[in-house]
């Protein structure tokens, strides 16, 4: 019976392309695309791709087409990211819209697959090249003053005083996506590991509020320290409105700490894996790697990227490599968090030495490896602690 039902709905889906034909070709000529999102459950797609495009359209790295997104709104991983997008784009996000215009993405000429620069699998993601051109160019998405608004209530409502700053924390665990969590457990992490970073905040005078949802394990009390993820604030705009607004984002190998990079936002990243996706999108993100033990060694960098593991999506092929993947400890976060605090107060020095060290790590990256072409970096104290690692 399901078959069937399949069958019927190919079959009906090839007739009204066909009906549709003769309207296809003249849209297509004024430059009307239907643009998707690959994976627009998982908000990470749902930002980069849309960010891409819109970057690349204004860079002139593409034509200056008129991209009709369409996405049921119940399939969107964050709705308030279609509003804010209707800035932009004419967005379709009604069912009967998606029923009547999919046949139409049959066309090529009037198709528009959104996921080009962020999809790469064994290959780098176009997405770190396009920010790396945009630079320190206003973000080409922007919240509307709706949400501005909002956010800044909702702000007051939850503790935070007027003009104080903060850190949106968002650490991967299990709870997110139970489907799938088998292939992606090794880019979860332990949120207690990240207590001494979030003091570090904390003694700075800003405050860290805790993102994700609601399967989180809850956070002790802690002064300056909110566990949104938990709250009754929580919302699909206020999570825009958080990433947009926060100091810098202090996060994992994770979709959420994208939304944020769109926004302009830098990017403090802690247990990134793999190691060839290890620098983040934006160019003034700073992150840290997982290690990976086998007979109780460390593996050199030059090692992982050798045998492949710098490519591997899926925890599985850890394990069948016979590797341990070790978390990063609560000492190097804190010293991520706090270079990047140093970097955007401007009190953050380098020695040549350092250059060195981020000059031989870029150096094992390649065409293969998800962050080639970035321009981010990797946090100056674990390159000195590791600096044996970049050899062998």
């Amino acid at each position: 019976m399901q078959k069937k039902k399949g069958l019927d709905r190919q079959i009906g889906s090839v007739l009204r392309a066909i009906l549709l034909a003769p309207f296809a070709g003249p849209l297509a000529v004024a430059g009307f695309r239907l643009a998707q999102v690959s994976n627009p459950g998982r908000i990470g797609h749902l930002a980069t791709e849309v960010d891409a495009f819109l970057k690349e359209r204004e860079l002139g790295l593409i034509p200056d087409d008129h991209p009709i997104l369409l996405l049921e709104r119940k399939r969107a991983g964050n709705a308030a990211l279609l509003d804010t997008y209707r800035q932009y784009m004419t967005v379709w996000d009604k069912r009967w819209q998606k029923l009547i215009f999919t046949p139409f993405t049959k066309f090529a000429a009037f198709h528009m697959p959104l996921g080009r620069p962020v999809l790469g699998f064994a290959e780098a993601a176009r997405y770190a090249q396009i920010n790396t051109l945009w630079g320190d160019r206003p973000p080409a998405v922007n919240l509307t003053q709706d949400v501005l608004d909002k956010g800044a209530a909702q702000l007051r409502k939850m503790g935070v005083p007027d003009g104080a700053w903060f850190v949106a924390a968002h650490v991967r665990e299990a709870g997110y996506s139970p489907g799938d969590e088998h292939n992606h457990a090794h880019r979860n992490a332990d949120i207690s590991t990240y207590d001494a970073a979030f003091r570090a905040i904390t003694d700075a005078g800003g405050w860290v509020i805790r993102m994700g949802d609601p399967t989180m394990t809850p956070l002790p009390e802690a002064e300056q320290v909110i566990d949104y993820a938990t709250s009754e604030y929580k919302s699909d705009w206020m999570d825009l409105y958080l990433c947009a607004k926060t100091h810098f984002v202090l996060g994992t190998t994770s979709g959420l700490q994208l939304v944020a990079v769109m926004f302009g936002r830098p990017a403090a990243l802690a247990n990134m894996i793999p190691h060839g996706g290890v620098l983040g999108m934006g160019p003034n993100d700073i992150s840290i790697p997982k290690s990976l033990m086998r007979d109780g060694q460390i593996l050199p960098l030059p090692q992982i990227f050798r045998e492949g593991l710098s490519v591997q999506r899926y925890a599985s092929v850890f394990d069948d490599a016979g590797v341990t993947i070790v978390p990063n400890t609560s000492a190097e976060i804190e010293a991520l968090v706090r270079e990047m605090m140093a970097r955007l107060d401007g009190t953050f020095e380098t020695t040549g030495d350092d250059e060195v060290l981020q000059n031989k790590f870029h150096a094992l990256l390649g065409p293969a490896d998800y962050s080639f072409g970035s321009s981010a970096r990797v946090g100056r104290d674990w390159l000195r602690e590791n600096r044996h690692l970049l050899e062998g």
